[in-house]
């Protein structure tokens, strides 16, 4: 079937992106549409923002990651159920793992065959935006098919009105519209990106002054039209998979303002294997949830909340409990933090924590570690089978001491030569500062769950 799907770019970083997509994804959905929204990269925080403008889950596509079938694979299924498709892209079009933007949102837009839009920041330039909208438009063998442009950040109508007809008249392209300075509609920001839309009061008004600005402002039916010849398989293209048992493994992730970092596509193929995703909180429970046989604790912001973990005694005590009975945990960066012994924060407050691994963490003033990596596997954990390689993503400005990391050794995507000793095991227990992705080789997500199956009695738990 032909489907309207299409891919948000910008020339580079604080262009307006997330605000503008946002806002658009709102307009859609006030119009009538059923929109699926999509992230380019690994970014965790981005879609919250996206999630909440269109009602639906979003889901990421990352090229690194995933792999160029399984991606394309994931973006169809993704699509289901909604009638138009709208791909934020990371960074600017053509910013990726090396000189030739491998990954990067023109590699994706490529890849998925989809019509990008462009959003200049217009705020100092005229004629020259023309240029810009010129060069990414015609990048030798990198450009996608780029359809139109919008303008961010404009001074005035009258200065919307000159730079349009600067970029119509000069490139030939289409310019859709444009959006004036908005501060009361940034979104604010920490240490990693923006802060997540789950923390925010008031968000949702916030995203309906966005969608009213591109209602006003931007020709979507044109857009609409310009982006109407994707074609989506109705059938699927993905390797099918079947639950591991009858009786559903029960499964607690952690779902909170401090943890809340997991790929939507991840959770969904465990769900898919069997398992029954039930959230758990460590800022508000007491305890996880009854019947727990496997803990996925993802990445977040232990340091923002710091003292609201390291004060809910009997949620930790639950944890050394289910850890001391060989429950199988798996936890990636803020929830590996969570799972030491302490944690100083930027502050220099130090305040204990779970303790099932010996780690001590300190929050820094700059990033540890950013980037794509490779995963080679040393040991056997509740995830992998020693010896395989696996694509992941860290981001992060802690630094652990204490134990030996031994499960994995480490190594920069496009700098075989940058690499370190990373992943903790302890028991049915694995943590890392590393993202993966349960669909770059979902024999992990499969593995995690037999680990869990086994250690059902006959008469169940």
């Amino acid at each position: 079937m032909t489907f309207p799907a299409f891919v948000v770019a910008a020339a580079r970083s604080g262009s307006g992106k997330t605000t503008f997509t946002t806002g658009l994804l709102r307009a859609l959905a006030l119009k009538g549409h059923r929109v699926q929204p999509f992230k380019v990269g690994p970014d965790f925080i981005d879609p919250s923002y996206l999630a909440a403008a269109a009602g639906r889950s979003c889901r990421n596509l990352d090229g690194h990651l995933l792999g160029a079938s399984t991606l394309t694979g994931l973006f169809e299924q993704g699509c289901r159920g909604a009638d138009v498709a709208v791909v934020e892209g990371v960074m600017g079009l053509y910013d990726g793992l090396g000189p030739e933007g491998l990954y990067s949102t023109a590699w994706t837009a490529r890849c998925l065959g989809l019509p990008v839009l462009l959003l200049v920041d217009a705020s100092a330039g005229a004629t020259s935006v023309a240029a810009i909208v010129h060069g990414f438009a015609t990048l030798p063998a990198l450009a996608p098919s780029l359809v139109a442009v919008v303008l961010n950040r404009v001074g005035s109508d009258g200065h919307g009105e000159m730079v349009a007809e600067a970029v119509r008249d000069l490139t030939g392209l289409p310019v859709l519209g444009w959006l004036p300075k908005m501060p009361e509609a940034a979104f604010p920001s920490r240490h990693l990106g923006l802060i997540p839309a789950g923390e925010r009061e008031g968000l949702s008004a916030q995203i309906n002054r966005l969608g009213q600005a591109v209602l006003e402002r931007i020709d979507l039916a044109r857009l609409l039209a310009l982006a109407s010849d994707r074609k989506v398989s109705r059938g699927p293209s993905l390797r099918p998979f079947f639950p591991l048992t009858d009786r559903p493994l029960r499964v607690a992730y952690g779902w909170d303002r401090a943890f809340s970092f997991y790929y939507r596509d991840a959770l969904d193929l465990l769900e898919v294997l069997g398992a029954e995703l039930v959230p758990t909180s460590p800022l508000g429970d007491e305890d996880l949830p009854e019947g727990t046989e496997a803990l996925f604790l993802g990445g977040g912001y232990p340091e923002v909340f710091l003292d609201e973990l390291a004060e809910n005694a009997p949620y930790l005590a639950s944890l050394r409990s289910a850890h001391g009975r060989g429950l199988p945990i798996y936890a990636e960066c803020g929830g590996m933090i969570y799972l030491g012994r302490s944690l100083t924060d930027e502050k220099g407050q130090k305040r204990p924590l779970a303790g099932l691994l010996e780690l001590d963490t300190v929050m820094t003033d700059r990033l540890q570690r950013f980037g794509y990596v490779h995963v080679d596997v040393l040991e056997k954990t509740v995830l992998q089978q020693k010896g395989i390689r696996l694509p992941g993503h860290e981001f992060h400005y802690s630094a652990a001491a204490g134990a030996l990391p031994d499960a994995y050794r480490v190594s920069r995507a496009g700098r075989e030569s940058s690499s370190w000793s990373e992943g903790y095991r302890s028991g049915n227990l694995l943590a890392s500062y590393v993202h993966l992705h349960f669909w770059s080789d979902p024999s992990m997500a499969e593995r995690f769950l037999r680990f869990a199956l086994e250690r059902r009695t006959p008469h169940g738990r």
